[in-house]
C-alpha cells in the first residue's frame, strides 16, 4: 500500500513538473513561422486531464542602440480542473531564449506591440479599470520589473527572470 501511495504521489509530481511535451521546440516552431498575432495551440490533453499550450508571437521590440527582442506570450493549461501558467517570453533576434516574466493570470498578458512597446489593457479582468492602459518600453533594454496597472494606484509588479 505504501509503495502504491508513493508511486501515485511521484506520478502527480512528475506530470506537473514535466507535463509540457517540449515547450522549447514548440516556441521555436512559432518563432520560425514569424506570424504576428497568430495563436498556435499545442494540445496533448487526454480525456479529463488538460495539457494544452497556447503561444502567440507579438513581434519585435528594439532598443535605442538597435538591439532587437522577440516577444512570445504563452499560456499553459494543465490538470483535471485546468489551471494556467502564463509567461511573456523574451528571445534575441536569433531566437535564443533570454528569459521571461511569469504573470499570474492569463488576462495579465500583453495585448500587442505598439510604438515599440508592450501594450497591456485590462481586458477580461472585471476587477480592474478597463480605461487604464499599461505601456512597457524596451528602448533601454529588458526592464527588470514593470508595474501592471489595475485600478487607481493598485496593480501587480512583474519581474524578469533570465533562467
Amino acid at each position: 500500500m505504501t509503495h502504491r501511495l508513493l508511486f501515485f504521489l511521484f506520478s502527480i509530481t512528475f506530470t506537473t513538473v514535466c507535463g509540457q511535451a517540449n515547450p522549447k521546440k514548440e516556441r521555436q516552431v512559432v518563432l520560425g513561422h514569424n506570424k504576428i498575432g497568430k495563436v498556435y495551440v499545442f494540445d496533448r490533453s487526454k480525456q479529463n486531464d488538460h495539457n494544452r499550450t497556447e503561444l502567440n508571437y507579438l513581434g519585435k521590440l528594439k532598443t535605442t542602440e538597435g538591439r532587437a527582442f522577440k516577444i512570445l506570450i504563452s499560456s499553459w493549461y494543465w490538470g483535471i480542473s485546468p489551471r494556467a501558467k502564463s509567461y511573456i517570453i523574451i528571445f534575441n533576434d536569433k531566437n535564443q531564449f533570454l528569459g521571461n516574466y511569469y504573470v499570474t493570470m492569463t488576462y495579465d498578458l500583453p495585448d500587442k506591440i505598439e510604438n515599440n512597446a508592450l501594450v497591456f489593457t485590462n481586458r477580461g479582468n472585471d476587477d480592474c479599470d478597463p480605461s487604464l492602459k499599461t505601456i512597457v518600453s524596451f528602448k533601454n533594454g529588458i526592464p527588470k520589473q514593470f508595474f501592471l496597472k489595475c485600478k487607481g494606484n493598485f496593480g501587480d509588479i512583474y519581474s524578469f527572470r533570465n533562467q
